[in-house]
């Protein structure tokens, strides 16, 4: 099997609309640091695939599925400083393009791919948790090596909300602080994946809204993490990628007799934003295999006990989030209440069919 990596600086221009916050005012009006766009290219004798991570909220609509050939699975770090998606999309595309050909340039057979876990606290909080600031998060660090060539993709659930609503700079937020850092501390380059941070972000543990806060917490983070070596394999051969469709019920909430609180202001927004819902919405799960690790890729915000509560966090299968399209929040049955249970459109029972669906699909990747 052949990997390749590449990454460009995303060329966007200034005095586009924002997305990530309702109650922002005013477009862009400058960049604090570099919105990027990483690519992985993976290939054997019967499978391409890339892997193509970028620094939006959301995956654009009609990005293509393929580009020469290649099966790509775009994912966004879900930063709420950059470009509303589908504003950006002509560049995405093209941008993923120009990057797909350099690393397909590049690739070279994977000597051998190492995973290391770990977790982190003091950066990142659960947000409807009370007294949450020093619970450790979960993270994962997968290592590839190849003759050429080294890179890192740390997969870290945190919503990526150091900067509010009142900031009009592009930024990569936490996740680019943390590569960047990363990067120089390792030697190679680190690309972000978020995974079930629904209800984990920095709610409680910020300081401020500042752009030097972000470093404040990514020093906490570098500071405070360490890895152990749980699973190495050498010149992995089998790659596979399954994609499947999932339906989503979706439903209207009744906002009557709710007690809200200031937090939960937007969400009722966004409800009432959308007071006509279609009854179904499909999405793609796309699950990849590279040796025996395994790979689950979604569209949704999931809470983080989706991960760490079911057979994912014990076996070498890892989640990301913000994969293939845009969707909303997949909250736990017994949520009925709270900004995410407000901003998601969907029926009680969907996260116990995704999963569901996930375990099926899982043993026969």
């Amino acid at each position: 099997m052949k990997v390749g990596f590449s990454s460009v600086i995303l060329p966007f221009p200034t005095s586009l609309e924002m997305a990530g916050y309702i109650l922002r005012k005013g477009v862009s009006i400058g960049c604090n640091d570099p919105l990027e766009l990483f690519c992985v290219y993976l290939s054997n004798d019967e499978t391409e695939v890339a892997l193509v991570v970028f620094d939006l909220l959301s995956v654009p609509e009609k990005l293509p599925k393929q580009v020469s050939g290649v099966n790509l699975i775009p994912i966004a770090t879900h930063t709420h400083s950059a470009p509303k998606p589908n504003l950006v999309a002509e560049i995405i595309e093209s941008c993923t393009e120009e990057c797909l050909i350099e690393a397909k340039k590049k690739a070279t057979e994977i000597e051998e791919i190492v995973v290391r876990k770990g977790e982190i606290s003091g950066v990142c909080d659960l947000r409807n948790k009370p007294g949450s600031e020093q619970i450790p998060i979960p993270l994962s660090h997968i290592h590839f090596k190849t003759r050429m060539e080294r890179f890192s993709i740390l997969l870290f659930p945190c919503h990526p909300t150091v900067l509010g609503p009142e900031n009009l700079l592009y930024s990569a937020d936490l996740p680019g602080s943390i590569r960047r850092k990363l990067s120089l501390k390792e030697g190679c380059p680190v690309l972000f994946m978020n995974s079930c941070c629904g209800n984990v972000s920095t709610h409680k543990t910020r300081q401020n809204r500042s752009f030097a806060e972000i470093e404040r917490l990514t020093e906490i983070f570098t500071d405070r993490l360490h890895l152990e070596e749980v699973y190495r394999v050498t010149h992995p051969r089998y790659l596979v990628l399954k994609n499947v469709e999932f339906v989503v019920n979706c439903v209207t909430k009744n906002l009557s007799s709710l007690s809200l609180s200031d937090r939960d202001i937007p969400g009722v927004m966004l409800a009432r934003q959308r007071e006509v819902l279609p009854k179904t919405e499909k999405v793609r799960i796309s699950l990849l295999a590279i040796g025996s690790l395994k790979f689950v890729f979604v569209p949704f915000e999931l809470f983080i006990e989706f991960c760490t509560q079911h057979m994912f966090a014990e076996k070498q299968v890892f989640i990301v989030c913000y994969a293939n399209s845009a969707a909303s929040y997949v909250v736990p049955k017994d949520v009925h209440s709270g900004y995410e249970w407000l901003a998601s459109p969907y029926s009680d029972e969907t996260e116990e069919r995704l999963l569901r669906l996930i375990d099926r699909e899982l043993l026969n990747l």
